[in-house]
């Protein structure tokens, strides 16, 4: 769709995945002038298929500051479902299991966080091409013009504007650029932005494809009175670990209503560990890696790749700069770290939200100043920096279950914090229904991303640190380094009372994020937690969560039976037996065409 005759706009944005399309939809809402470029067109695969509690928080709050409702309902699974497409899946934890190579998994090497419930979330497995093509479309929706199948070749900049010049659409002059490209920036290339090789510490490797008949993994697992794990594991993100390596299992057809039978399988390698065996095949090398892990093994037994699996270089790159004069790129654009943790979109959603109101006022005074969107440098940056360290640390981490089960309560801590800073806004706005409220993610604590703002967070984050540092240098052993991260979490004063964040022997150290265990978590920062806290977080919820819990309730009893007994379900409950449905699904299909690997 393109109705601008004049080829003049106020701002570009090539590429249309996710966060160029929500950027663009926020800014035509607003009157601003935007084309939206998609050299790769609609439908189109892509990764970064997992949302966190930071990535449904940013997306609230993006609806609520810029008055794009539709956003929300990219925010959870439910609406998600309804409204925009029923091919994604449900998250509702991030469960993490660890292997030896050659035996079976020990159900005490099992570990799990749990993502937001209801009413909140639950969050959600993308499936891209469909959430993609929803986004673009939103963003058209909305009154921005839209190029589908057009690359862009080059960007001409002057003291006025920009002139960008495509394959087969001719030119166009705006005011301002933003590349939403992803890895293959085009003013990465053009600008020599690129740090090469970067300075990141992560080195990492990838092999990934979607694949079907992914078996449930409780159904191959350790029973559940065995890891004592309370949500089901194939019921969110599960993490396989391994000494050099991850795998991230994202399955799109783990709730009942859902109509995709595929699953999302990666494996992440420590590079320097694992180079590339250029007389391996990529599928070759995944089934190897596949076979290493019975356990795995068995989840894979019926797999079957839909599309010739992936396999990548170094994953990391870095930007020297993301902001220039008439020019940024969104964070997908200018760095990349791992898939661990699936941070992603959640930094993606934080960027559009301090990048979109700068665009709009800089349209209206004309003002596109580099130095007016040097907020946009400095937390997106640090939101990397801080990223490399935790995955990097992670992947020392791997070495055994016990470091790792230390290790990981520091992210959830630093989650608790980032999450609940995006929750104060939005309980602000609902008080208020005044956008303005939202200026305050830009002020302290609550810059960036996982609370590093918050001098408490951020020490806990440098003790945690230092402890694996000391670890990797080979000057302590596995349990000194335990005892110093469990004892960095005990003196920070950040941890609720009801969460088992310094027991080692709690390997869900964080309680369900269900109506009762939020609403406590919330009573304690509110009444019980150090001065620290209660002065900037949890100051309120427990009304609001239960207002919008009667709200989602009404919303779902309104749609169906059976989506009347998910939600009431959902608001209170945990642990749930739709696994079974859905492995024998997967057990139907493949006994009708699967074999064994």
């Amino acid at each position: 769709m393109n109705n601008n005759k004049s080829r003049r706009y106020d701002v570009a944005i090539v590429g249309g995945g996710i966060g160029g399309s929500i950027l663009a939809a926020i800014l035509a809402r607003h009157g601003v002038r935007v084309v939206l470029f998609e050299g790769g067109g609609h439908p189109r695969f892509a990764i970064g298929e997992s949302t966190i509690p930071e990535t449904t928080l940013g997306l609230r709050v993006l609806a609520a500051r810029y008055d794009v409702p539709e956003i929300a309902d990219m925010a959870a699974y439910g609406s998600v479902r309804r409204k925009i497409t029923s091919s994604c899946g449900v998250k509702r934890n991030f469960s993490f299991v660890h292997h030896r190579e050659g035996e079976p998994v020990r159900g005490t090497d099992c570990a799990q966080f749990p993502a937001l419930s209801a009413p909140l979330g639950p969050d959600v497995h993308y499936y891209r091409q469909d959430i993609d093509a929803w986004s673009y479309q939103l963003a058209l929706s909305y009154g921005a013009d839209g190029y589908n199948h057009t690359f862009v070749t080059g960007v001409e900049f002057d003291s006025d504007g920009a002139t960008l010049a495509t394959v087969d659409k001719g030119e166009f002059r705006v005011d301002y650029v933003v590349d939403a490209g992803g890895m293959n920036s085009l003013l990465g290339k053009q600008l020599e932005l690129r740090v090469d090789p970067p300075t990141y510490q992560t080195r990492t490797r990838t092999l990934f494809g979607h694949f079907v008949g992914v078996l449930p993994f409780d159904e191959v697992a350790p029973p559940a009175s065995e890891h004592k794990m309370p949500q089901p594991l194939s019921q969110g993100t599960l993490h396989h670990l391994f000494e050099g390596g991850w795998v991230w299992v994202i399955p799109f057809d783990n709730h009942p209503q859902s109509t995709n039978p595929l699953c999302s399988v990666g494996i992440s390698l420590d590079l320097d560990r694992y180079p590339v065996n250029e007389n391996e095949s990529p599928e070759e090398e995944f089934w190897a890696h596949v076979n290493r892990f019975p356990t795995f093994a068995r989840q894979m037994r019926n797999a079957k790749a839909v599309r010739p699996v992936a396999r990548t270089g170094r994953v990391q790159f870095q930007s020297r700069n993301i902001v220039g004069d008439r020019w940024c790129l969104l964070p997908h654009a200018s760095d990349f770290i791992d898939p661990l943790t699936s941070s992603g979109l959640s930094i993606t959603a934080m960027a559009v939200n301090v990048l979109a109101d700068r665009l709009i006022d800089g349209v209206r005074t004309g003002d596109f100043a580099p130095e007016r969107f040097e907020y946009l440098e400095t937390w997106v940056k640090r939101g990397f920096e801080y990223y490399d360290k935790l995955v990097g640390y992670s992947f020392t981490s791997f070495d055994s279950f016990e470091l790792f089960n230390a290790w990981f309560r520091v992210w959830t801590i630093n989650t608790l914090y980032g999450s609940n800073g995006l929750m104060e806004a939005l309980w602000a706005f609902d008080r208020t229904n005044n956008p303005t409220v939202f200026s305050v993610l830009e002020q302290p604590p609550y810059r960036g991303m996982q609370g590093q703002d918050n001098p408490h967070c951020a020490e806990l984050f440098r003790k945690a640190c230092q402890a694996m540092q000391d670890y990797r240098d080979k000057e302590i052993e596995t349990a000194e380094a335990c005892d110093r991260i469990y004892a960095a979490l005990s003196d920070s004063g950040l941890v609720p009372s009801t969460w088992k964040q310094t027991d080692s022997t709690e390997r869900s150290p964080a309680t369900a994020l269900t109506l009762i265990p939020m609403a406590q978590v919330l009573a304690w920062g509110k009444f019980r937690s150090p001065a620290y806290v209660r002065g900037h977080y949890m100051q309120h919820g427990v009304t609001e969560v239960l207002g919008r819990a009667s709200a989602f309730y009404r919303d779902e009893v309104r749609h169906s039976a059976a989506a009347a007994y998910y939600a009431t379900r959902d608001l209170v409950a945990v642990r749930n037996r739709d696994w079974r449905k859905i492995g024998a699904k997967i057990t139907r299909r493949a006994n009708h065409g699967g074999g064994d690997r």
